[in-house]
């Protein structure tokens, strides 16, 4: 499936849902969206802003090795990633691995 899709149905998975959550790691919470980027809260410090391009550089890059999925937020920084690891990696997990089969 196109990466840009995938992208758009993790957003609205999240508007649908409200939060993000990866048991054993932080939750995060839906709090704005506009056409470039979606806020999200964190339990722990500062509402963050995070483009929908680095979203899709992580569905990216989930398509092209999908072992990926399974490893923690850290793996992302392979994909260029850093500051918002976490909440990221809690996004592409509102969908199931097999939504990042191409």
């Amino acid at each position: 499936m196109d990466a840009k899709i995938v992208c758009g149905r993790i957003i609205q998975e999240f508007i649908r849902k409200g939060y993000s959550h990866v048991d054993g790691y932080n939750k995060f919470t839906y709090l704005k969206h506009n056409g470039s980027s979606v806020i999200v809260g964190r339990e722990e410090g500062k509402h963050t802003r995070i483009d929908f391009n680095k979203i899709l550089l992580v569905v990216e890059g989930f398509q092209e090795n999908p072992d990926d999925y399974d490893l923690g937020p850290s793996k992302t920084r392979d994909y260029g990633l850093t500051h918002v690891n976490s909440p990221v990696w809690s996004l592409m997990h509102l969908l199931p691995k097999e939504e990042y089969a191409l």
